[in-house]
């Protein structure tokens, strides 16, 4: 299934997310002109190597910390980028309408950053560079959810287009998500499907704070059940 656009009306211009998206295309881009060993070297060199990382010895802080942050702007390939930014730009902008500019950037960061933190935790010994933005990406669709449920999500559907509610499709996501890894667990280089599974959880828990702890139940919170904050959303 392929998300095409979601029901959910912004009021403001997503200035945090189309800037992410840009990023990302700009850093591929780059990736893609240097082609050969050169991209592989760039993979090396600001993604992150879990066996280097609890090596301790081969970073230093500064340069481990900026890894952990560089390693969500690379992607190896066009379908690894056009699905990600796919998925960020129609979630992502009603997350960032909802929690404002830097609380979105805040989220989107300490989502991916837990991603990639699991990802070494479970391949500790691996040597292939830890890239991409899913991690982070997978944090906005466990907000999302949380928060607007029941939003409606067009999709292609082999060649159809059907209108399904955003919690249907999340779960659906989900389950692909948890079954894949389930069925290559142990492979290093398909374990990183986990990562998508702790970026959903961190959004969750995460939204959930902003939740109960900022006042959202009672304004755009329930816009995502069909009340007069996003009135696309009515049934």
């Amino acid at each position: 299934m392929i998300p095409i656009r979601s029901t959910i009306k912004t009021e403001i211009i997503p200035y945090v997310n189309c800037t992410l998206i840009a990023v990302n295309m700009l850093v591929f881009a780059y990736a893609l002109s240097l082609g050969g060993e050169s991209v592989e070297t760039f993979y090396e060199t600001y993604g992150i190597v879990p066996s280097k990382v609890t090596a301790l010895e081969a970073y230093g802080f500064l340069e481990r910390t900026a890894k952990y942050f560089s390693s969500m702007f690379i992607h190896e390939n066009w379908i690894h980028i056009v699905g990600n930014l796919i998925f960020l730009y129609i979630f992502g902008n009603a997350i960032e309408d909802l929690l404002g500019h830097a609380k979105y950037l805040f989220f989107y960061l300490i989502s991916g950053l837990v991603a990639v933190f699991i990802h070494i935790t479970l391949n500790s010994d691996s040597t292939i560079p830890i890239i991409g933005a899913s991690g982070a990406i997978s944090g906005v669709l466990g907000i999302y959810m949380l928060f607007f449920p029941k939003s409606k999500i067009l999709t292609l559907l082999v060649i159809l287009f059907i209108r399904i509610r955003a919690y249907l499709f999340i779960i659906f996501w989900f389950a692909v998500q948890f079954l894949t890894g389930i069925g290559y667990i142990g492979d290093a280089r398909t374990d990183s499907l986990w990562t998508h599974l702790v970026g959903f959880v961190c959004g969750v828990v995460i939204g959930g704070g902003f939740l109960y702890t900022r006042g959202y139940r009672s304004k755009k919170y329930k816009g995502g059940y069909g009340t007069d904050w996003y009135g696309e959303n009515r049934d």
